[in-house]
């Protein structure tokens, strides 16, 4: 402290703030949507799912949406390899295997866990 003044540490950017800086809020807020939907298949498979493909069966949505979902989820987070690891460091998926325990319907599960999309884009982002 000099001259009576504090200097603030630098908080870590979040995750929503790295996905903006890589590629803008539409495609941040469409790959954090991807993340929930991953996680709620992991949590209904048991597993992280195999593909795109299968992530887009169980989640009953069109593949070519699926694909899309993935390619912002990549623009926004280019160095993920899939939504798993930010959904674990969060505590995301923790939330999301007890949501679809309890309600047994991903549908039903994502309207429950859509607003986890905006905790988990305000987490800190882990390196």
């Amino acid at each position: 402290m000099r001259y009576g003044l504090t200097v603030a540490k630098p908080r870590p950017a979040t995750w929503a703030e790295v996905g903006v800086m890589n590629a803008g809020i539409r495609a941040t807020t469409r790959g954090l949507k991807f993340a929930m939907g991953w996680g709620l298949a992991t949590a209904e498979l048991g597993r992280e799912p195999e593909s795109v493909d299968e992530y887009a069966e169980v989640m009953q949505e069109s593949r070519a949406t699926a694909f899309r979902d993935q390619q912002a989820f990549r623009q926004a987070y280019p160095n993920e390899v899939s939504p798993t690891r930010m959904n674990q460091v969060t505590g995301a998926q923790d939330r999301y295997n007890e949501i679809f325990r309890k309600l047994k319907d991903h549908k039903k599960a994502a309207l429950q866990a859509q607003p986890m999309i905006f905790t988990v884009g305000a987490s800190a982002f882990a390196v």
